[in-house]
């Protein structure tokens, strides 16, 4: 099967079960148009991993169950895109880390933080460290970190992004209440233990990715143990 015939056959498989999720919940025509966009794309590219039951799962949940995440990774890869138009930086798609890897990853894109990278729905992005450059660190961040935040969001669904955002807007408001306590961290540094750090869903992926604690990071200010069920990593189980 040619790229272009992939892309119509997923396009259409994704329309069909988007529209009956979205159906679900009174949205069918959003739910075909986010499956059928996710399925073409994805389908062009070759992402999912359709000889594995791990990438059919990923395809019907993308389509399904975590619709939400999936329709605003495709936002985070329009802005990318609009952004390398604009000026010229390449988002730099990187098939070795999408091909049959059931995502999409690009080396540079819209990011909310220099030098992290960002993972929405089955999107990452910034998986190239501050120079560029796709090192072995980095890709063992992706393929150990990102790709658990892949997972999470298709298991939880639209449950994830409340859950991730409630935690961090109670993180950061829990550090503003801190101002004036005795704290010697400063107030970023506050919000980015306890709104990021200490969020359960970074806490899982960096204990997945055996780094937990984070060398960068006081330990004696995160939790102490990695997340009880880290043994291993999704990617290495493949």
């Amino acid at each position: 099967m040619t790229s272009g015939e992939e892309a119509v056959a997923t396009a259409v498989g994704g329309a069909l079960l988007g529209g009956l999720a979205g159906r679900a919940v009174g949205a069918a025509p959003l739910g075909a148009v986010i499956g059928g966009i996710n399925g073409a794309v994805a389908g062009f590219r070759g992402i999912y991993d359709w000889k594995s039951v791990r990438g059919r799962a990923a395809f019907v949940l993308d389509s399904t169950w975590s619709m939400v995440s999936t329709g605003a990774g495709l936002v985070l890869m329009s802005a990318s895109k609009a952004r390398e138009l604009l000026t010229g930086r390449a988002m730099g798609y990187e098939p070795s880390l999408s091909s049959r890897r059931n995502r999409f990853v690009h080396r540079g894109g819209v990011v909310l933080r220099r030098g992290f990278a960002v993972t929405i729905g089955n999107v990452i992005n910034g998986a190239a460290d501050r120079r560029g450059e796709l090192t072995e660190s980095r890709r063992h961040l992706v393929d150990e970190h990102e790709d658990v935040h892949v997972w999470q969001e298709r298991v939880l669904g639209p449950l994830y992004p409340v859950l991730y955002t409630g935690w961090f807007i109670g993180g950061v408001l829990l550090a503003i209440g801190r101002r004036g306590r005795s704290n010697a961290l400063s107030l970023s540094d506050d919000i980015d233990n306890l709104a990021y750090y200490r969020n359960p869903f970074e806490w899982h992926a960096y204990s997945r990715a055996g780094e937990w604690p984070p060398a960068w990071v006081d330990s004696e200010r995160v939790w102490r143990r990695p997340f009880r069920w880290s043994a291993g990593s999704p990617t290495t189980r493949r």
